[in-house]
């Protein structure tokens, strides 16, 4: 007879409290090292898989996307198997710093804490529970964070070195728009005989702003500016929206992220 995810808990555990036993009165073997990472590795997965019935809130769901997205690590952990009590699960994302980013803050993390929790609510419904906690770079001790959507803002303005997160096309605006939460950052399309390219760029001038080339690649013009990167890209994107005819032929979107 197959084992029980409760009955393979329960064995992993106590395999676990014999070798970290074991360690108090000799140094551990090599296998014995290696053997407690593939409990803790177990243990991890068993600890992110939901009770009967329940699933991960679609707001933790995202978050994690969002997070995995951007080269941050994640972590979920339900109750144990066995757990008699009101069901909840504890979510958390992060990451370190590396020594060059790190040089002119006072810590090198980023953590964030969030629980969501059963308790009064319908079977298998969940809410989110208490405080979110936080540690960042420039605040190292935990304190709250103001929102799950001021969470995923912290986790765009700083992906992990290498995380891509500038997608590149060509795509069409139908393909475009069925993205969720996509906001455009280039696109182009035909028009009198030349192609148009529109996209942002921090210019030296005038900040962020709205480019075209008029269908001149070597003649790149400043459009208008924006407060921020992301103003600047929601007005890009707000050119592409499925009710508003703009545009000649052939329009593709050509670079384009996802908005926290």
């Amino acid at each position: 007879m197959s084992e029980t995810l409760l009955e393979e808990w329960e064995r992993l555990l106590g395999e676990r409290a014999d070798i970290r036993s074991s360690v108090r009165t000799s140094e551990p073997s090599p296998e014995a090292r290696e053997r407690h990472r593939e409990i803790q590795r177990r243990l991890t997965e068993i600890a992110a898989i939901p009770p009967d019935g329940y699933a991960l809130p679609s707001l933790a769901a995202g978050l994690l996307e969002f997070a995995k997205a951007h080269g941050w690590v994640t972590a979920v952990q339900w109750t144990p198997p066995g757990y008699g009590g009101e069901p909840f699960v504890n979510v958390e994302v992060g990451r370190k710093l590396g020594e060059a980013e790190a040089a002119n803050h006072r810590s090198d993390t980023f953590h964030f804490q969030l629980t969501w929790h059963s308790r009064d609510c319908e079977p298998g419904k969940l809410k989110k529970f208490g405080r979110i906690l936080a540690k960042t770079p420039d605040n190292p001790q935990w304190h709250d964070a103001p929102s799950v959507k001021r969470v995923r803002e912290i986790i765009h303005a700083s992906p992990a070195p290498g995380a891509v997160t500038v997608h590149k096309g060509p795509i069409t605006k139908a393909e475009f728009n069925a993205i969720p939460n996509a906001r455009a950052l280039r696109f182009s399309h035909d028009w009198m005989g030349r192609r148009y390219t529109e996209w942002i760029e921090d210019m030296p001038r005038w900040g962020w702003s709205l480019m075209s080339d008029y269908g001149k690649p070597e003649h790149p013009c400043h459009v208008s500016r924006a407060d921020s990167r992301a103003m600047a890209a929601d007005h890009l994107t707000a050119f592409l929206a499925p009710t508003r005819a703009y545009g000649g032929d052939n329009l593709t979107v050509d670079e384009w992220e996802i908005a926290p």
